[in-house]
């Protein structure tokens, strides 16, 4: 009977007596390699989400109502980015923590055997590693695609961008060149009503009249140009130095559904107008040298 039992309980006193253990200084390499490669990833997402969160808030401020498109659209966007880089933060801290507890469990350690209490807890912690360094490995590329979608429904909604000094200077210097180009039209206007009235005696009735219906077409025209570049200093003045919101930045927001649209709308249609009204005059202008000339 002895023979029989004698090699089983040989099996069982070899394999109470075999240790399985880690060197912790090999351990701690993985990790730490794993805690700087999560660092890295929230390092670069850390930089792009607060640029981006200040954009949003800039542009948030200069909206109307937050409900409309295309500002919704953008807001569903960043919510998704939000939540991304929130979820990727969160499993970079986790890692960090399982560090922590690792170097604890480590502490004057070379090595974790198997046969000591803390062996579960070590498991653990290898177990917990590799998954959120999975789970890190997703997040990244999933907060990249969020990122630029946030970034993309900005750039597609019509919103702009504009500097408020190349915006007034730009302006200012057209207005500039318009009243000096207005002053000098009204004195040539004058000049030639005086040389027409000069010779009412020498030309018939019907071209006197032409002519100087023509004039006063032209000199309408002026007069509205006038109030129009008048409407638009006041536009710009109202842009750049009334909304608060604009103060504290060199550049502005506009667009769709923005506070500062109406004011850039103004100026826009202003020099719109403007353009029309100087096509009409030069083509009048034309038609009197061309009367001139017969």
């Amino acid at each position: 009977m002895k023979k029989i039992f004698l090699p089983l309980v040989i099996t069982i006193l070899l394999l109470s007596s075999c240790v399985v253990y880690y060197e912790t200084g090999d351990v701690r390499k993985t990790i730490d390699s794993n805690v700087a490669i999560a660092n890295d990833y929230q390092a670069k997402t850390n930089e792009d989400y607060s640029n981006k969160l200040d954009t949003y808030q800039w542009l948030e401020k200069s909206i109307l109502n937050k409900e409309l498109e295309p500002f919704k659209s953008t807001t569903r966007h960043k919510v998704k980015m939000s939540k991304t880089y929130e979820d990727l933060r969160l499993k970079t801290n986790e890692i960090k923590a399982l560090k922590m507890t690792f170097e604890n469990l480590a502490k004057g350690k070379k090595k974790i055997k198997s046969n000591e209490d803390i062996w579960q807890e070590f498991k653990e912690i290898k177990k917990k590693m590799k998954s959120i360094k999975a789970e890190i490995d997703q997040l990244n590329p999933k907060y990249v695609s969020s990122s630029n979608a946030f970034a993309n429904s900005i750039s597609t909604s019509n919103f702009k961008i504009l500097n408020k000094n190349e915006l007034k200077t730009n302006i200012e210097n057209n207005l500039s060149e318009l009243s000096n180009s207005i002053e000098s039209t009204s004195r040539n206007m004058k000049r030639s009503k005086r040389e027409l009235e000069g010779a009412k005696n020498k030309i018939n009735d019907s071209t006197y009249r032409q002519r100087m219906d023509i004039l006063n077409q032209m000199d309408q025209l002026l007069s509205e140009t006038e109030i129009i570049q008048g409407e638009i200093t006041q536009a710009l003045d109202m842009l750049l130095n009334k909304a608060e919101i604009l103060r504290n930045r060199d550049e502005i927001w506009t667009g769709p559904n923005t506070k500062t649209q109406k004011y850039v709308s103004s100026i826009q249609d202003g020099i719109t107008q403007i353009r029309n009204k100087q096509a009409i005059f030069n083509k009048l202008a034309l038609s009197l040298n061309m009367d001139d000339s017969e």
